[in-house]
Formats: C-alpha cells, sequence, structure tokens
C-alpha cells in the first residue's frame, strides 16, 4: 500500500485568524497524516504475513520546515508521517510487513507551474543541479516493495538530488 495523498497549504501564525488557522492546519494535517494512518489501520490486516510492504510519500519538509512561510502543518504532517512510519515498522514487522518511507525533495516533470522563477531559485541547493521527476520517486517506491527491500522497515529514503542527506 502507497499513501500518497497530500497536499501543502499556508497555516500561518501570524496575520490570519486563528480559526482560519486552526481550519487549515486541520485540513492538512487530516489529509496527509491521518489519512496515512488511517489507511495503515484499514488495510494491515489485509496485506500478506509476510511480504506485505506499506511505503509513505513524506517530503524534505519534514527536515527543513518546509520551503517557506505558511508551511508550518505541511512540514509538521510530514514529521508526523515520519513518526507514524518508525512506530508503524515497530508494530507490523513482527508479521513480516515493511514500512518505510520516501522523502522526496523538488520534484516537477513540467517546471514548477507557472512559478519558473521559484524553481530558479531553489535549483542551487540541489547538489544535482535539477529537479527530480515523478519516475525518480517511483523507482524509490519500487525497490522499497520489491523482495530486494524485504529486510528494510523503518527507513526514510530520500529522494532529492544531494539537497539533504545523512539523516
Amino acid at each position: 500500500m502507497i499513501n500518497n495523498a497530500g497536499f501543502t497549504g499556508e497555516a500561518v501564525s501570524t496575520g490570519v485568524p486563528l480559526e482560519d488557522s486552526e481550519r487549515f492546519w486541520d485540513d492538512i494535517i487530516g489529509v496527509n497524516l491521518k489519512g496515512a494512518f488511517l489507511m495503515t489501520a484499514a488495510a494491515a490486516p489485509y496485506l500478506a504475513s509476510p511480504g506485505g510492504r506499506i511505503v509513505n510519500i513524506s517530503s524534505i519538509g519534514a527536515f527543513t520546515g518546509g520551503s517557506g512561510p505558511g508551511s508550518l502543518a505541511y512540514a509538521a504532517s510530514k514529521s508526523g508521517l515520519h513518526g507514524l512510519t518508525y512506530a508503524a515498522a515497530r508494530e507490523l514487522s513482527v508479521k513480516g510487513i515493511t514500512v518505510n518511507a520516501v522523502a522526496p525533495g523538488l520534484i516537477t516533470d513540467t517546471g514548477f507551474g507557472h512559478r519558473e522563477d521559484k524553481l530558479q531559485q531553489l535549483i542551487p541547493n540541489i547538489p544535482a543541479g535539477r529537479p527530480g521527476t515523478p519516475d525518480e520517486v517511483a523507482a524509490a517506491v519500487l525497490y522499497l516493495i520489491s523482495s530486494d527491500a524485504s529486510y528494510v522497515t523503518g527507513e526514510i529514503l530520500n529522494v532529492n538530488g544531494g539537497w539533504l542527506f545523512g539523516r
């Protein structure tokens, strides 16, 4: 099972009415973290035992705090997803089910929407000198669900061109 649902948005602590901040927070945490928890809980009893695989799609934002102001809920949700990954790996490994996460950095195949200026600001942070592609994230997921990764559990696989490593 791949937990890939997620989105970002702005949940800031200043300049936004508290009710709006709370609503943004709840929406992002609900999709990015609670959704992964519920899917894991629902699917785990039906996964092969041994041999089942769960992969959570996280983000470099879990380590960096996001790419700018307004990333509070997104970064917190993805950090929480790492904790969920670790706890689920510990709980499900006794059944032979592995639980891992992939933490992509900047991934795009068509630029950064209409924000080419933003893309050009971020690329200098990436030693590989380019954004990653969806195929590169998919390759990481394919590894983690393969039998080659049967002894890999509780890991966060960074796919970010060297923007962040060693965690």
